[in-house]
């Protein structure tokens, strides 16, 4: 099982994403995450119908004045089912007389668990996982899967294997530095983490305004420059730092290029995904490897398998 073997069973999972009973939802939705599970949050976050705030647990936690009570149902995303930070905020939630649900690929003995249904992924760096959070959030929300986003992913991730490939080949850049706009913005902090946590390339994501004042310097013949987005005015920005970057020999993945008109924010992730499975194998690397598999366990930041959550 393989980071690159789990990007392509998102289809499947798209295909077998359906409406079902869901809690019903209350004045006000919190929804709490980290990594993944939170730019999963933030993307889904505009298909409910109510008010959504969407939080890091430790935001969550620690907020004094963070309102919870019988008319907000808090959410609680992770995959594993195993970050004490979610968990916790969920037990602050459940104490304050919130409604509480986990949205998981792991049932909680202690709360009601909505399953993301992708399987196991036995790897650090998650992808069918992200998809499967996403469209089970939004199922939460009451939003039908987008028509055809089997078809969509699938064909995606055919068209863009071979770009990413003939971009990269053997000769990684030194630094990743992506940009973006508006609602894209989470889809680009997803492929920045996987580039991160696979290659282990420094990368970077800014709005594609902010981009041209300052961090544009860091620049240079061995840098590769993304693109997030659609073909919206602000991206006039970013074709002529397209332009820019080119001249300076540099390399340039515009991720609108792979993209059909109208599709959804998540499908913006798919090249990101690919892109990080070749850079993590172009310097060497393995994108399963784990540097540090002890890491959790001395952070206390997710419970070890098999050790029970008391609240």
């Amino acid at each position: 099982m393989t980071v690159a073997s789990f990007i392509r069973e998102q289809p499947a999972i798209a295909r077998g994403t359906v409406l079902s009973p869901v809690p019903p939802l209350l004045e006000k939705v919190l929804i709490v995450g980290s990594g993944t599970s939170y730019h999963a949050a933030r993307i889904a976050a505009a298909s409910f119908a109510v008010p959504v705030r969407v939080m890091i647990p430790s935001d969550a936690l620690h907020d004094a004045e963070l309102k919870l009570g019988p008319d907000v149902l808090v959410v609680g995303v992770s995959q594993s089912g195993r970050s004490t930070g979610t968990l916790a905020v969920l037990d602050r939630a459940e104490a304050a007389g919130s409604q509480t649900l986990l949205v998981s690929g792991q049932p909680s003995p202690r709360h009601v668990t909505l399953d993301i249904g992708c399987g196991p992924e036995p790897v650090g760096a998650k992808t069918k996982g992200f998809t499967a959070t996403v469209l089970t959030l939004q199922a939460l929300a009451g939003l039908a899967p987008h028509p055809g986003l089997d078809v969509l992913l699938s064909d995606l991730i055919d068209r863009s294997a071979p770009t990413v490939d003939a971009l990269i080949g053997t000769a990684p850049p030194t630094a990743v530095h992506i940009v973006t706009w508006g609602s894209w913005r989470p889809a680009a902090d997803e492929g920045a983490l996987k580039i991160l946590e696979t290659s282990l390339l420094p990368a970077e994501v800014w709005d594609v305004e902010e981009f041209l004042h300052g961090p544009h310097r860091r620049l240079s013949p061995t840098s590769l420059l993304v693109i997030v987005g659609d073909r919206d005015p602000r991206g006039q920005r970013a074709d002529a730092l397209t332009g820019f970057v080119h001249g300076l020999g540099a390399r340039v993945l515009d991720v609108r290029d792979l993209l059909p008109d109208g599709a959804p924010v998540l499908a913006a992730v798919i090249p990101l995904q690919l892109l990080a499975v070749k850079l993590t194998i172009a310097r060497g690397l393995s994108p399963e490897a784990d540097p540090f598999p002890d890491f959790h366990r001395l952070l206390g930041s997710k419970h070890q398998l098999g050790e029970s959550h008391h609240g």
